[in-house]
């Protein structure tokens, strides 16, 4: 059973990880939970929330990692799937990951996925030794969950720094070439941030709710602790924010240079097709069964021999060719 305990004083920390029915059950005959409350992280129907109960209390949060944390058997508890892509890629996809808190006054129980190792980092630092347990046990179970979701928010940092890296990376690219990789990289790192987005702002009222004092069982002294997570979202938020500014930006620059060679190209192409075009149309009529000047027939305009229909040909192409270059050049079109 994926059900580990930690016990200290009158508090038990209890930490359940990759919940299956059978945990389920167990929690429900043992802590007495909604099985609402259960069922909605089982069939992840969950969003972000805080909600009073007769015997506890319960916080929904919801945390960003990227892709190449995930386990490959993520699927089954929940981690939000998305479409296959190339590795390059999918190592910079980022998804979520649902975090419950069930706190009363003598247990807290946390329920996650495993993708999350904070808490599992935490969890282990209460085993192992009292000083630990003392430092995050002893002042009750929700000093404990704000420990704990203080880790977690402070993950969110290593994640939007990444991103922030992944977008100079690629103003910088884009001064030296074009290619489809950048504007996959474009695609992606604006789809993460719109992620992230909807992670931290559905987050941000509860916080606020909890520094004004609104949750009875979950303020007292730990107000202020609760403004400080809130400070550090708010942070979180701002930075996104402003990178999914940049990241516009950016893409429509790039979008720009694209329509600009693009441009160019067909600007080159319809000027060669254009120089053509007299070559075309004079050699069309001496292919016609007419008396032409130079032609092939015997007479005095044959005075070049037998190529006389070929040079005249080239001459009367060239000089409205070198004319049409003057013109393009006077109105700086190439």
């Amino acid at each position: 059973m994926n059900v580990q305990t930690v016990n200290f004083e009158r508090l038990s920390f209890v930490n359940v990880e990759k919940p299956t029915d059978f945990e389920m059950k167990y929690l429900k005959n043992n802590y007495y939970f909604n099985s609402l409350n259960l069922e909605d992280y089982v069939h992840k129907t969950q969003i972000p929330k805080i909600e009073n109960h007769k015997k506890y209390d319960l916080i929904v949060l919801r945390f960003p990692l990227f892709t190449e944390n995930v386990p490959q058997n993520s699927h089954q508890y929940g981690v939000v799937h998305l479409p296959a892509f190339h590795m390059y890629f999918k190592k910079r996809r980022l998804l979520s990951s649902y975090v419950n808190f069930f706190i009363a006054q003598e247990y807290i129980v946390v329920v996650h996925d495993g993708t999350l190792p904070q808490i599992e980092h935490i969890f282990s630092l209460c085993q192992k030794t009292l000083h630990n347990r003392t430092e995050y046990m002893s002042q009750g179970s929700v000093f404990l969950a704000y420990k704990i979701i203080d880790a977690l928010v402070d993950t969110c940092f290593p994640v939007i720094n990444e991103l922030t890296a992944t977008i100079d990376k690629i103003d910088k690219d884009l001064e030296y070439k074009q290619s489809q990789r950048i504007l996959e990289d474009i695609s992606t790192t604006r789809r993460n941030l719109v992620v992230f987005h909807t992670m931290i702002k559905p987050i941000l009222p509860l916080f606020s709710s909890l520094e004004e004092g609104k949750y009875e069982n979950l303020n007292g002294t730990m107000q202020p602790f609760w403004g400080n997570v809130l400070d550090h979202l708010q942070k979180i938020l701002d930075r996104v924010e402003d990178n999914q500014e940049l990241i516009g930006g950016i893409s429509e620059s790039s979008e720009f240079l694209l329509r600009s060679k693009t441009n160019q190209i067909m600007a080159t192409l319809t000027i060669m097709f254009t120089l053509t075009i007299p070559a075309t149309v004079i050699g069309t009529f001496y292919g016609m069964n007419i008396l032409l000047p130079g032609g092939i027939e015997e007479g005095p305009w044959n005075f070049w021999g037998h190529y006389t229909t070929l040079i005249f040909v080239v001459i009367l192409s060239v000089i409205p060719l070198i004319l049409m270059l003057l013109y393009f050049k006077h109105k700086k079109w190439y």
